[in-house]
């Protein structure tokens, strides 16, 4: 250790204040007459300063009149953050009064958190005493050495922030770049076209005579077989100029959709389980064009055998029509249902329409215009399946298809390696 520096416990170096909560009947969300801030934990921990709760109390049960450091001190045990105000500390946190540099403090034990963990107790819920407390131990420096240290750590904490602002702007520029590709590619603009490759209005004939041969073994209804023409609104300049051998139809020409099951047989969020091997995907779980695990809840067979549509296979595209309006993923499981929030896009042949296809037309800007001409939601966004099935897309050949995913996969790559 240093010369003049010495190792003490935090009782040695601070006043330890171990708050204590007010009654419930005393605890309002609003300021009134002779209340103070109150907080129970460490909800409103920043990255130094401790933000405004929103919650006040005149029982003031364990008070913090100056500036203090607070110690989260049960679940999760050792997060700090420095008050300069008057409040009252509930149960979930202790109060350290400084007689050291207070941000020296702070600093410091940011990077205890580990240290501080062990000396918790308690197997499902950990928490720390004063007595834990008191024995951590903590390098103390002199005074002017830990005003240096602090003025060291403030230089490397601009330095610090300007990394992360250009960060964020170079994962900016790199967002709008990929989305910029991806909109390209869909109106046939990002590879050369090849006057040798079969037009899309042969694909379209191929789906047609996919989709017959379906309804004659009863896999789709005549309703399927229906087509509507595409309706272009004043604003059609995301369509034009699409090459010659593409095509302008509406997704119910070239996908099945289908809807959840929202009838009786729809299970309720208390009957599912966290785990299993019949997955119930809702909108939470689908992440970066995926479907996540996280948050993930399953159905028993016999519910699953219950439900009448919304039945998954692997390759479907999931679409969200309420709340989190056109969230998307492609699923990999080859069993499983969808939340009533979901509906399934289905490639009638997926040698036909590439899956991968549609999933890069779902995050398009191309998307985005055709929702705009049909949300119908007011506080919570909301479309109608009956509404997708009319959305346009620019249809490429079959081959342009997987030459389109190919550049952008290409390029996300090149764009991934320079961030």
């Amino acid at each position: 250790m240093p010369e003049g520096w010495a190792w003490a416990n935090l009782n040695q170096v601070t006043n330890i204040v171990m708050g204590s909560s007010p009654s419930g009947n005393n605890i309002y969300n609003k300021p009134i007459l002779n209340c103070v801030e109150f907080h129970q934990g460490k909800s409103h921990f920043s990255e130094v300063y401790v933000n405004e709760s929103k919650k006040w109390t005149t029982e003031i049960t364990q008070l913090i009149e100056t500036d203090a450091v607070l110690m989260s001190v049960r679940a999760p045990v050792g997060d700090v953050n420095i008050i300069n105000r008057p409040i009252v500390i509930g149960r979930g946190i202790a109060g350290l009064i400084p007689q050291i540099n207070i941000k020296y403090l702070f600093y410091y034990l940011s990077l205890e958190k580990e240290g501080l963990e062990q000396n918790a107790s308690g197997s499902t819920f950990r928490s720390i005493t004063v007595k834990g407390i008191k024995k951590h131990l903590i390098a103390v420096p002199p005074l002017n050495e830990q005003t240096r240290i602090i003025k060291q750590i403030n230089k490397s904490l601009v330095l610090v922030c300007a990394i992360k602002q250009n960060q964020n702007e170079l994962n900016l520029i790199s967002t709008n770049l990929k989305q910029k590709i991806l909109d390209i590619s869909m109106q046939g603009k990002l590879i050369p076209q090849n006057i040798n490759d079969e037009p899309a209005s042969i694909l379209l004939d191929k789906i047609r005579a996919e989709k017959q041969k379906l309804f004659k073994e009863g896999k789709i209804k005549k309703k399927d077989l229906e087509e509507i023409q595409p309706t272009l609104d004043e604003d059609n300049a995301y369509y034009q100029n699409i090459p010659k051998s593409w095509s302008l139809v509406c997704l119910k020409t070239i996908v099945y959709i289908l809807n959840g099951d929202r009838g009786k047989n729809y299970p309720s969020k208390e009957k599912l389980s966290f785990s299993g091997n019949i997955p119930f995907i809702s909108a939470i779980n689908l992440k970066n064009g995926l479907v996540s695990k996280e948050s993930l809840k399953y159905l028993n067979d016999e519910q699953y055998n219950l439900l009448r549509s919304g039945k998954i296979k692997k390759d479907d595209i999931l679409f969200c029509i309420r709340g989190s309006l056109a969230k998307n993923g492609i699923s990999k499981f080859t069993k499983g249902a969808i939340a009533s929030s979901l509906v399934i896009l289905r490639s009638y042949n997926k040698r036909l329409i590439s899956p991968l296809f549609l999933l890069a037309y779902c995050n398009s800007t191309q998307i985005s215009s055709e929702l705009n001409k049909y949300n119908n939601g007011t506080a919570q966004p909301n479309l109608a399946a009956s509404d997708l099935s009319k959305f346009v897309i620019a249809l490429p050949p079959k081959m342009q298809q997987h030459k389109i995913l190919r550049a952008i996969y290409r390029v996300n790559n090149i764009v991934d390696f320079i961030k």
